[in-house]
């Protein structure tokens, strides 16, 4: 079950399309499981994202449920309300305390697939 509590915002950068984002954090509760279902992830980072660019909500797909592990970090794709272009979104948990995981949200400029730094 997720359960929202106050949003933490690092740097932030709007560019085309106002979808780029150096970093912003979101929070959300895990219930018995030590993983965050894919549907809440994608949800949380969708209204994250809308409400601090100030943008429609966009639709976010994730591939898999979040471990609530610090580091875990999972590639979800966000594509804009009217737009077909999909940009990758780097998801990595931040901190855990207690059953409130905690995750950076990161944006890629470019569309397409994220590449992982090597």
């Amino acid at each position: 079950m997720l359960k929202r509590r106050g949003r933490g915002l690092a740097v932030m950068t709007a560019v085309a399309g106002g979808w780029l984002v150096a970093g912003c954090s979101a929070h959300a509760s895990i219930g018995r499981t030590a993983a965050i279902p894919k549907n809440n992830v994608a949800n949380e980072v969708a209204t994250t994202l809308a409400q601090q660019l100030h943008q429609p909500v966009p639709k976010v797909v994730c591939p898999g449920d979040l471990q609530a592990t610090v580091g875990t970090v999972m590639y979800c794709s966000l594509t804009a309300q009217g737009s077909t272009t999909v940009y990758p979104v780097k998801v990595q948990v931040a901190s855990v305390s207690g059953k409130q995981v905690h995750f950076h949200i990161e944006v890629s400029e470019t569309p397409g697939h994220f590449t992982a730094p090597s």
